[in-house]
């Protein structure tokens, strides 16, 4: 039986349209000028309604793609195409609520979903808050100070403070701990990973950073604040922590962490650091149905991390909020220009 959000859609459907055998309804697909391309007249966009209660879609034009799935919330990727639709705001939110009812009320839906769930685990031995270890009575004679003084240092460095994050310290030597500044990962206010920074001078034998993180995590999706329309997606915790968005620790986020991410219900917007990792990082924003920021810095500033430093917190988050490019061709246009 066909349910409230494939009626709703059904109902919105043009007139001319012709419908396969197979399933799928053809009709003009409305998306192909918001990617550049000429409107199409010549029912390139298909739709299909199957029985499991979802959508789909897929123009054969410009290559758009955006699906519903019963159980889970309208993506950000499916709001944009009911908005090339011609639905208003408070239909896709009513459209929306639906969705989330599908998700409280259907037990054959609530079998179907799978959240997603991470393990904790303690951090290297020796391990304690920064501000525990600036406390301590006896730094000096346990040989404490000068890796901690350097840890402090980093952070302050990065125009951050003691305040922004929980960041840790380790008397481990193993791996070079006592060297590094320790940054936990924390999933539902518990530990899961961790990541320590070389603090030492740049050595091609020691790694920069010594990561222990479970696969599809995103770092600091806990603390995301729900009044917020948008989250900032950057590749370092560093840069995330600067701006109070998140991290999906590299350059290429897999398809769990994508999902993870718009699991926060709001718009997306990644800011690419400025090298061959940042190229790929928009590749995968343009295959998420993502926006993409390219921010005006100088042409010493290579991610967030340098532009806070360089220009302070509240002109670099308004320097990403003007520059918001929200389509394939904008996006892969202005990216060309942004690497020269």
């Amino acid at each position: 039986m066909i349910n409230q959000i494939q009626q709703t859609f059904v109902s919105r459907l043009p007139t001319k349209r012709k419908t396969t055998p197979s399933g799928w309804t053809s009709f003009n697909a409305p998306c192909c000028h918001h990617f550049g391309e000429s409107a199409d007249t010549r029912g390139r966009g298909g739709v299909r309604i199957p029985p499991d209660g979802g959508i789909q879609f897929h123009c054969f034009n410009c290559g758009f793609k955006a699906n519903y799935t019963p159980g889970r919330n309208i993506n950000f990727k499916m709001k944009k195409f009911l908005g090339y639709m011609g639905f208003t705001v408070e239909e896709i939110r009513k459209m929306g609520l639906e969705a989330l009812r599908h998700m409280d009320e259907t037990v054959e839906y609530k079998r179907e979903y799978k959240p997603i769930h991470f393990t904790e685990k303690p951090l290297p031995k020796g391990s304690k808050p920064i501000m525990h270890w600036v406390n301590e009575n006896d730094l000096e004679s346990r040989g404490l100070v000068y890796g901690l003084v350097n840890a402090i240092e980093h952070i302050n460095a990065r125009a951050l403070s003691l305040e922004d994050y929980p960041f840790y310290y380790s008397t481990n030597k193993d791996n070079q701990m006592d060297q590094r500044l320790l940054i936990p990962f924390y999933h539902k206010h518990k530990i899961i990973g961790y990541s320590g920074r070389w603090l030492g001078e740049k050595n091609y034998k020691i790694a920069k950073y010594f990561t222990d993180v479970p696969p599809g995590y995103v770092f600091n999706c806990d603390v995301q604040n729900y009044n917020r329309q948008f989250v900032l997606v950057c590749e370092g915790p560093m840069d995330a922590i600067a701006l109070d968005g998140v991290a999906v620790l590299g350059s290429e986020p897999n398809q769990r962490q994508a999902e993870m991410i718009n699991n926060l219900q709001r718009k997306v917007i990644v800011v690419p650091d400025r090298d061959d990792a940042g190229r790929k990082m928009i590749a995968k924003a343009v295959d998420y149905g993502w926006s993409v920021a390219f921010p005006q810095w100088g042409n010493d500033v290579t991610d967030v991390g340098e532009a806070v430093t360089k220009y302070g917190k509240l002109l670099t988050f308004k320097s990403i909020l003007a520059t918001i490019q929200d389509t394939k061709l904008k996006i892969e246009l202005k990216a060309k220009q942004w690497y020269k």
